[in-house]
């Protein structure tokens, strides 16, 4: 299956009639959009996309309170905490599988890159292989130089889920949506910081949605969401966009999360789709 000769088109149209800002505020990227300081922001945005699992209101819920536990400013906090103050920071923290200690020890690693860099974004440009097609080789070595201060801790498999390893081969959905937030943009949803890094080398983030939906265009035929599938979906785009090619992600996913495109055909539903044209939904 190939997409259709004008999903181009239809793509475009899609983004211009799309109401960026009212979605904006049912996403985990509303939390990031609270902070003026780029050095603030690039730590909500990490904090706020690794927990980015399960359902929306529940996401928020837990972004609130990371809020009021962070502070005004997560940079200087983080720079501030040793071990026991990151661990009495995140002290009885839940969130289904996460648990304080797991952020404790993420928070401790964006510390150490900080102190190490100036900034996680300065941690990204320094520790990424320009050569690269993609930015995996920078988020392996960026998991790996986090970790670092924390060695010593206890495995937690929850840590794992919360920071996954690129080299793994999975989709790693919530680091590419990361990524997408401070690599592309500036516009109403992503913030465009650290461009440098090459809107053109991003993965689209895969989850069930983008999965699903990028099936139903003809943008690949994989059945597994992993990094394979990431791969060919973000090459299909480039081909319609090689400057920027998952500038379509949002709204995209949105459509899935919003249930505006269902699994199954429903025809007052799809009757209303502005991509329907285009869709091979069977």
């Amino acid at each position: 299956m190939s997409p259709h000769p004008q999903l181009g088109d239809e793509l475009e149209a899609l983004l211009a009639g799309y109401d960026f800002g009212g979605r904006r505020d049912r996403d985990p990227v509303q939390f990031p959009h609270r902070y003026r300081d780029a050095k603030d922001r690039e730590i909500a945005a990490l904090l706020a996309a690794c927990l980015a699992y399960g359902r929306a209101d529940l996401i928020g819920r837990a972004l609130d309170e990371i809020g009021v536990r962070v502070g005004g400013s997560p940079a200087a906090a983080a720079a501030a905490d040793d071990e026991v103050a990151a661990r009495a920071r995140f002290e009885g923290f839940v969130y289904r599988v996460t648990r304080g200690d797991d952020l404790a020890r993420l928070w401790l690693g964006v510390a150490h890159l900080q102190r190490t860099h100036g900034s996680l974004g300065a941690a990204f440009a320094a520790l990424d292989d320009a050569s690269a097609p993609d930015l995996r080789p920078a988020l392996i070595r960026v998991r790996a130089a986090l970790r670092a201060p924390t060695a010593h801790w206890p495995a937690r498999k929850a840590f794992a889920h919360l920071f996954p390893n690129p080299a793994a081969g999975s989709a790693c959905k919530r680091l590419h949506m990361f990524l997408r937030w401070m690599v592309r943009g500036p516009d109403a949803i992503d913030f465009g910081a650290w461009r440098g890094l090459g809107p053109h080398r991003l993965l689209i983030p895969v989850d069930t949605h983008i999965h699903r939906i990028a099936r139903y265009l003809g943008l690949t035929e994989r059945r597994q969401a992993d990094a394979r599938t990431a791969v060919e979906i973000t090459t299909a785009l480039r081909r319609l966009d090689p400057v920027d090619p998952v500038r379509f992600d949002f709204a995209l996913a949105h459509m899935g999360i919003s249930g505006r495109c269902p699994a199954h055909p429903v025809a007052e539903i799809c009757a209303t789709c502005p991509i329907e044209r285009v869709c091979r939904l069977p």
